[in-house]
C-alpha cells in the first residue's frame, strides 16, 4: 500500500477538534491546472472526513485537510473553511453543505488493537469481556464531532442486547480525535479502539471484525440498526448503514472529486467496500 506524510496542522479547529492536513509530491497537480506547487493560482482545497485522509491522500485534484465529519462540516458552515469539494461520512452532511451528494463508498465498525499490548490475546479471543475491564486501556472518538462517534455508541447500543456488558465498555473508553485516535494506539497510548475498518486497514494494525448484526455494515440490516438511537446534544440520532459521501462546491474540485468517487479499486484497496452500482448522485440535477 501506498504511504505519504501525514503533518498535523498544528492548531485547535473547530471547538478544539485537531485536524490533519495532507500533502506530498504526488498530489497530481501541475502549474497549468492550478494544483502544482509552483502554481501562481491557489490549489483546490478538499475537506475529508478523518476516516478518508489516508486514502484522499493519494488523490489527485487538491490539498486535503482531514476532521471529524462533524467538526468538518461546521468549519464550512461557520465560515472557517471554503472548500472546493467535500467528502464525508455522512452523505446528509454532504448535501446539507453542497445542495447534492454522491454516495461512493460503505464501511464496518471493527475493534484495531495494539499487537504488542499485554491483552492482545484476551482482545482478540473475547473483546466483549477485555474492553469492559479498567485495565484495559481504550479509545474511542467524540459522538459530538464525528459519526464514529456516534457509530461506536449505536453499536454498543445493539451489542449489549446480546449481552455485551456496554455500559462498562462506554465508561471504560477515553475520546480522543478521530484523526488521532489510531496515532495513539500506535504510540502505545491505548491497548485497543473502536475504528472504522478502513482505518485499521491504512494503519496495518490488527482488528476484530464485529458481528455485521451491529457492525452497521449491513443494508439488509437496516431496519434493526434503526432500533438503536442515541442522543447528541440534544438531537436523536438512529442507526444506518455505514455510508461516504461527496461533492464538489466548485468547478476547481470536480477534479478531485472523480479521481475520489471513481476509483473503487484504490478504495477497496484501503479497506472500503465499494457496491458495483456505485457511485450514486443524489440532487445533482446536473448542476
Amino acid at each position: 500500500m501506498r504511504r505519504r506524510t501525514l503533518l498535523l496542522s498544528g492548531c485547535a479547529l473547530a471547538g478544539g477538534a485537531l485536524g490533519v492536513r495532507v500533502t506530498g509530491s504526488d498530489s497530481g497537480g501541475s502549474e497549468a491546472d492550478g494544483t502544482g506547487a509552483n502554481s501562481r493560482t491557489p490549489p483546490a482545497r478538499a475537506l475529508v472526513a478523518g476516516s478518508l485522509q489516508t486514502v484522499a491522500g493519494e488523490v489527485a485534484g487538491a490539498t486535503v485537510e482531514a476532521h471529524g465529519s462533524l467538526a468538518a462540516a461546521e468549519l464550512v458552515r461557520s465560515g472557517a473553511r471554503d472548500p472546493d469539494a467535500v467528502a464525508l461520512a455522512d452523505p446528509g452532511l454532504v448535501s446539507d453543505l453542497a445542495g447534492w451528494h454522491a454516495v461512493f463508498a460503505t464501511n464496518a465498525l471493527t475493534v484495531a488493537y495494539d499487537p504488542d499490548s499485554e491483552y492482545a490475546d484476551a482482545i482478540r479471543d473475547d473483546w466483549r469481556s477485555a474492553l469492559a475491564r479498567e485495565d484495559v486501556s481504550v479509545g474511542r472518538t467524540d459522538p459530538a464531532r464525528d459519526p464514529l462517534g456516534y457509530r461506536t455508541l449505536l453499536a454498543l447500543t445493539l451489542a449489549g442486547r446480546e449481552g455485551a456488558p456496554a455500559d462498562a465498555i462506554r465508561a471504560n473508553a477515553d475520546v480522543f480525535p478521530e484523526t488521532q485516535l489510531l496515532r495513539t494506539l500506535e504510540a502505545g497510548g491505548l491497548d485497543a479502539a473502536f475504528a472504522y475498518r478502513n482505518m485499521a486497514v491504512a494503519h496495518d494494525l490488527p482488528r476484530v471484525d464485529l458481528p455485521p448484526k451491529f457492525d452497521l455494515s449491513d443494508p439488509e440490516l437496516a431496519d434493526r440498526y434503526r432500533t438503536a438511537e442515541v442522543t447528541v446534544g440534544g438531537e436523536t440520532i438512529r442507526g444506518e448503514p455505514i455510508r461516504y459521501g461527496a461533492a464538489f462546491l466548485t468547478d476547481r474540485g470536480e477534479r478531485f472529486y472523480r479521481n475520489l468517487v471513481e476509483d473503487a479499486e484504490r478504495l477497496r484497496e484501503y479497506g472500503f467496500t465499494v457496491p458495483d452500482r456505485y457511485p450514486v448522485e443524489h440532487g445533482r440535477d446536473n448542476r
